[in-house]
């Protein structure tokens, strides 16, 4: 690996009450997806860290590529302007400004997230099908309204418990709806201010019915306004709404 990445400036982020410590690591380039973790691995290991770690490119001061892709650069961006004076740092702030956020490639994040999720459940069938990036648009929203929480009681995942699903589930569709007004949201805490009955799933605590009765109501009406938008798949894996446009199976705008 470039031996010089083992002293190279790292920013936290996200929320400060975190179990976990996310965490950007600025490089001049960023390498295969394979490479990167590497280098991610050999620098947890020099350090003795067990931090989550995003290696992060920035031009002119905003952040313009990361690796692995667990957030859209856009969302990463604004993210660590945003929180970074809630955590103690070692390196000065690198982010000037934010940017306008991407609404579709969040969106469209947020979807194949939530049926991810899902694929080991007993929506299994109906959710595969359409997860690829080159299958319509109009598929996957229809497998996330068939979707219906209550209905689960475990995710069956093999590399992610229930209890972390739980919580990372309803923070995409709250994310979202917020987005969808027009409000980034980047921290538990902001979430929880506005969803305040997302708590237990984001603060991981005991789930009750009610709980997921209202993830089940919260994800109803998110797909009721998607429905409501001017969505064009006019080709396969291209993903079109205004002046927005992704690349669905790569998952980056273009």
């Amino acid at each position: 690996m470039d031996t010089s990445l083992l002293q190279a400036p790292y920013y936290f982020f996200g929320s400060a009450n975190s179990l976990d410590r996310d965490v950007l690591l600025e490089c001049e380039h960023i390498p295969d997806k394979q490479t990167s973790q590497g280098w991610i691995n050999a620098y947890r290991q020099h350090h003795q860290v067990s931090w989550n770690i995003n290696l992060i490119t920035i031009q002119d001061g905003v952040i313009v590529n990361t690796i692995p892709s667990k957030s859209t650069i856009d969302g990463l961006n604004n993210a660590l302007f945003d929180t970074y004076g809630l955590h103690t740092q070692e390196y000065p702030l690198p982010v000037t400004r934010k940017v306008k956020r991407h609404l579709l490639l969040n969106i469209y994040r947020c979807i194949r997230t939530v049926l991810t999720f899902c694929t080991r459940t007993h929506y299994r069938s109906a959710i595969r099908p359409t997860l690829n990036g080159i299958h319509p648009f109009h598929h996957k929203l229809d497998s996330l309204e068939l979707l219906d929480f209550t209905t689960l009681t475990s995710f069956d995942a093999k590399y992610t418990n229930d209890i972390d699903i739980w919580k990372t589930i309803p923070f995409y569709i709250g994310q979202t709806l917020a987005l969808l007004n027009e409000v980034e949201i980047y921290t538990k805490d902001a979430l929880v201010g506005s969803f305040p009955q997302f708590a237990n799933f984001i603060y991981r605590q005991p789930l009750t019915l009610g709980d997921i009765a209202y993830l089940q109501q919260t994800k109803k009406q998110l797909a009721t306004i998607l429905r409501t938008l001017p969505f064009e798949n006019p080709e396969s894996g291209i993903l079109i709404m205004g002046n927005e446009k992704i690349d669905m199976s790569l998952e980056v705008a273009l």
